[in-house]
């Protein structure tokens, strides 16, 4: 697959952005990895006030297309307050990859609506902590590719990050999934859990949930892509429009009013601009059974894998206590905390979240 034509070939992107100015910006590296820069169809709108902090970032071509990644490693600043800072990368720095630090990569795996942007507050703290974080945009969102020859699956999501693993090189990870990213990460646990170290997910989508009728209908075999054709991009966008993510957010006062609207014209730009993001949502809906659940797969992961569950009891979209029955049910040696929040727990509580994430993933093995 070949990328976006009126490629756009410096190493970094949206230079002229604001939001970046906590990052120091390198290309180097050890080298391995193709590099593009989007063109104008894969830049969504860039506001000052958004979850969005950092929008450089790197190109990998992966099996099903151009992967959009942030590779964030602990940079000492000198010249300023002297604290660690983010620091882009293209690959893993060779001293890093050399040392015992290697084992302290993060993975994210963001969700079906919100792209690699929902971890962005967790950077810093990461950071602070010695810690490199690893982002990327599954397909289908983001500055990603959408193609539209594949079926959006679990399996297509998780090789996808198991691809970008690969070609940078790193071996064992500490795994983070955020509602469907922590479906992709279950799935990780139970079929590769000896490159994870630990594993978190926030509001994970792996319990059993109520999907709405219209997401019933527009799943259905046959009628259900003409009535996603037809009425799916008019609908999403008066969703997006009038609800404003009330049913992912508990707490608006938490989040100045600009934030959100930023978060808005982003889903917008994916519905109205970014190919083939209507086809590729439709196929996640389609091919993840959010309905059912995962808990098939708990028995497949190993007990000695140390688990985190956070969960917002607030949560619309994977109910709280939906989700506290069932770990107590079929995964009881998995540690569960909650948070007063909903949904989008980076975005209400990004503090809290960072606590309990960093304060788990210290603890010794």
């Amino acid at each position: 697959m070949e990328p976006n034509n009126n490629i756009n070939n410096n190493n970094n992107i949206n230079k002229n952005n604001n939001n970046n100015n906590n990052i120091l910006n390198e290309s180097g590296g050890m080298g391995g990895v193709e590099e593009i820069g989007p063109n104008e169809i894969l830049t969504p709108p860039i506001s000052k006030n958004s979850l969005e902090k950092y929008t450089d970032g790197h190109y990998a071509k992966l099996t099903h297309g151009w992967t959009h990644y942030q590779l964030f490693e602990p940079y000492k600043d000198m010249e300023g307050d002297g604290k660690l800072k983010p620091k882009l990368v293209k690959n893993l720095s060779e001293s890093f990859s050399q040392s015992k630090k290697k084992s302290k990569v993060v993975l994210c795996l963001h969700g079906l609506s919100w792209w690699a942007m929902a971890f962005h507050p967790l950077v810093q703290p990461l950071i602070e902590n010695e810690y490199t974080v690893l982002l990327f945009d599954f397909y289908g969102r983001g500055r990603s590719d959408s193609p539209n020859e594949i079926a959006y699956t679990l399996d297509i999501l998780l090789n996808q990050a198991i691809d970008l693993l690969d070609h940078l090189n790193i071996d064992n990870i500490y795994l983070v999934g955020y509602s469907m990213g922590g479906a992709v990460a279950t799935l990780f646990a139970a079929t590769h859990p000896q490159r994870l170290i630990k594993v978190v997910g926030l509001g994970p989508a792996i319990v059993p949930v109520p999907v709405p009728l219209i997401g019933r209908l527009v799943t259905m075999p046959y009628i259900g892509i003409f009535i996603f054709r037809f009425f799916g991009a008019q609908t999403m966008l008066k969703r997006v429009e009038n609800e404003r993510f009330s049913n992912d957010i508990s707490d608006y006062s938490s989040i100045e009013p600009s934030v959100i609207d930023d978060l808005v014209e982003k889903t917008k730009w994916m519905i109205n601009v970014k190919p083939n993001y209507l086809y590729a949502f439709h196929s996640t809906l389609c091919n993840i059974q959010f309905e059912q659940g995962l808990v098939h797969l708990f028995p497949q992961i190993p007990k000695t894998l140390p688990i985190l569950i956070i969960l917002g009891t607030k949560d619309k979209v994977i109910p709280f206590e939906i989700s506290i029955n069932t770990f107590k049910q079929h995964f009881p040696h998995t540690r569960v905390e909650s948070v007063d929040c909903g949904h989008s727990l980076t975005l209400e509580r990004p503090n809290q979240v960072s606590d309990l994430l960093i304060q788990f993933l210290k603890e010794p093995l």
